[in-house]
């Protein structure tokens, strides 16, 4: 049988091939010449010619050499994460994150703010610049290495004209392009949804490196999927898929923001579990959430639900339960439509793992149509609410590896 070729050695695709190496070693991590041209299929001399053009942009570092058993052993090349940089921008709906970071892509330096664009937009954009400038000045001796802005948002966006699109409960219906307010630092916008955006990074350092087809389900102050198909994100015809949150799971459930009734945002978002905990420090249900509440005057978030949970208290045991039995249908949801090699769940819910994973599972088991031929492979982020970040850097990254950006 003859070997499938991913390369080519036709000069006018040098930039492609390049990116392929590029990839291969970022991915993979050590790699010599000779396996680079075994996986590639591209010549040793082209190979060759690739990878010591690399090494002149110091994207790739020869690193010492592999253990071989017999014969010259050979040079393996490392990526040089260090080659460039990003500013990734992160926004919620509570307020926005900027930071600096590198091609893992690792977080260096990072501001956050608690200025709302729903509350104040015009101050939150001030602020924005201003959050902004504090990066640049970290990033004084490599501003010539930075490749880009990428943002992630929590709801609809048009990437070709980085604009955020109306959103009831973020941008109270109003739309808003971002280039007015980040042009004048005269580097390339890229945009995305959070869902996407964390569904990207997934792909270069989570559990999903090696994988073409996933979905990463994200559940935090909104619920929505990034979907993987061929190794390319599927947007869909009007560049809306993935909105897994408004999918109805209950015809008679409560109004949602999005006009529809009984969506599953309504039952596993962080925002609709605070309702549920609140609620119940309120009335005294949770013992542990009302000592928080009323004693010490704390002002609940998720992570005190997990707490509780960790401390044995009923309530907070249950309500995380149930957002992994809701959590659950949405997964039977994409499994049965979808079919992806891997599904990964991220989002805040994620650091709830110990607590959602069984029901989770349970719900896979009975709810799954091709539960007795399929076993789904489930994996949890590690990255928590960095994720935001990480995945609007790896937006840049992604663009950057393609070869897009004419920087190697």
């Amino acid at each position: 049988m003859s070997r499938q070729r991913i390369g080519d050695n036709l000069t006018d695709v040098k930039v492609k091939n390049r990116a392929l190496v590029l990839r291969l070693v970022k991915k993979r991590g050590l790699l010599s010449r000779i396996e680079l041209a075994r996986i590639t299929g591209l010549t040793q001399p082209t190979i060759t010619n690739i990878v010591n053009e690399l090494i002149n942009s110091n994207l790739l570092h020869e690193v010492g050499t592999s253990d071989t058993k017999s014969g010259r052993k050979p040079i393996l090349l490392s990526f040089n994460n260090r080659a460039f940089y990003t500013i990734p921008i992160s926004f919620s709906r509570h307020g926005f994150s900027v930071a600096l970071t590198d091609l893992a892509p690792s977080i260096l330096f990072r501001r956050d703010s608690f200025y709302s664009l729903l509350e104040n937009t015009d101050l939150a954009l001030l602020e924005l610049q201003k959050e902004f400038i504090h990066v640049l000045d970290y990033a004084t001796q490599s501003l010539r290495l930075i490749l880009g802005i990428g943002i992630s948002v929590p709801g609809p966006v048009d990437a070709e004209t980085c604009t955020i699109l109306a959103h009831p409960i973020f941008l109270n219906n109003k739309t808003l392009d971002l280039r007015p307010h980040l042009l004048e630092y005269d580097l390339p916008i890229f945009m995305s949804n959070n869902a996407d955006a964390a569904c990207l990074y997934e792909t270069w350092n989570g559990e999903a490196k090696e994988i073409k087809n996933m979905v990463y389900f994200m559940a935090g102050e909104g619920v929505g999927a990034g979907i993987l198909i061929d190794g390319k994100i599927y947007q869909g015809y009007n560049k809306k898929a993935g909105e897994i949150g408004h999918t109805t799971v209950n015809i008679f459930g409560p109004r949602c923001t999005c006009g529809n009734q009984g969506c599953l945002e309504m039952y596993c978002s962080t925002l609709k579990i605070l309702e549920k905990a609140r609620e119940a420090a309120w009335f005294g249900e949770s013992p542990y959430l009302h000592h928080l509440l009323t004693e010490e005057h704390t002002e609940l978030h998720f992570h005190h639900v997990i707490e509780g949970a960790r401390n044995e208290d009923p309530t907070c045991l249950n309500i995380l339960k149930q957002l992994g039995q809701y959590i659950g249908v949405g997964i039977v949801n994409l499994l049965n439509f979808n079919d992806p090699e891997v599904i990964v769940i991220g989002g805040e819910a994620a650091l709830a793992r110990e607590f959602i994973e069984e029901p989770i599972r349970r719900g896979i088991e009975e709810r799954l149509l091709y539960r007795e031929y399929v076993q789904p492979r489930v994996f949890y982020s590690r990255w928590g609410d960095d994720i935001r970040l990480l995945g609007a850097a790896s937006v840049v990254l992604d663009h950057f590896m393609a070869g897009e950006l004419g920087r190697f």
